[in-house]
Parts: C-alpha cells; structure tokens; sequence
C-alpha cells in the first residue's frame, strides 16, 4: 500500500466519522478552523481528521469561521461541478461518483472525498468538505444529480 492510499483511506475514514457526527452547520465552522490552523502551521495537512481547537486570538469569531467554511465548500463544490457534469473531467471521474450514488451516501462521500484529494485538496479540508458538498448538492438530487448541482450553485 503506498502513502497516497494510505492517506486517501485515512481521509475517507475521518469524512465517514464527521458525517455521522457532525451537522453541516458544525462542518462550516471546522472547515473555518481548519483554514486557519492550516494557514498557521501546514505540516497538519497530514491529519485528515484535523479538528482544532477554537482560539479566537487566531481564528477571530465563529461566524467568520463559519463564512469561511461555506466559502470553503462553494469554492470546491464549483470546482468538482465542472469536473464531473462540466466536461472537463475524466469520463472514468463521472461514472465513479454516479456509481456511488446509487451505492448511497457513505460511498458517494468516499468517491467524493477521493476526487477532493485527487485536486490536491488537503486531506483535513477534504474530508469535511465532501461530507457537506454530497448533503446538500449530491444526495438530494437524485438521477438528476448535475441539474440539481448546477442549480443549487447558482443560488449559492
């Protein structure tokens, strides 16, 4: 097994952890906390279940970190929209996603999760990201799933 799969099967198994216990309210203000701890010191990128104690001397209020958060998952969102429904992925990306879909939402969050990485999102930041982007674009929408993204997006 290599690092990098390592690594990737360790960032799913934090994102699975987060969506059983954490909101996507909750996700916002982690992924905030996670930015600016990142920021701060980079070598924890490595610890793809990164949840960092709030200190306001450096990370300023909750609602900041929460905007930052849902900047956060607008930002990749946007992106993992064009690589999958926007043509400029892999057609092996689309089908990989689609096919978790209709697996439910703990594969649809791994398949998530591993296209984050593979866009060289942190592994933290991915982890909880993905668990937010399947929620509130993914999931809901069904067979219907790059109509509903593309949509929801647009109103974001």
């Amino acid at each position: 097994m290599t690092t990098d799969t390592a690594l990737e099967e360790k960032t799913i198994a934090a994102a699975e952890t987060f969506a059983a216990e954490k909101d996507d309210e909750a996700l916002y203000v982690m992924l905030g906390k996670q930015e600016k701890a990142l920021a701060r010191d980079p070598s924890l990128a490595t610890q793809p279940a990164l949840d960092p104690d709030y200190d306001s001397s450096h990370m300023g209020l909750v609602d900041d970190l929460k905007d930052i958060g849902k900047r956060i998952v607008a930002r990749w969102s946007r992106a993992l929209y064009d690589l999958v429904c926007g043509g400029q992925g892999e057609d092996a990306d689309r089908k990989k996603l689609m096919d978790a879909l209709n697996v439910g939402e703990a594969a649809t969050i791994g398949a998530v999760t591993a296209l984050l990485l593979g866009m060289a999102v942190p592994p933290p930041i991915a982890a909880a990201a993905s668990v937010v982007i399947v929620r509130k674009f993914l999931m809901p929408a069904g067979e219907e799933v790059c109509l509903f993204w593309g949509e929801q997006l647009d109103e974001a």
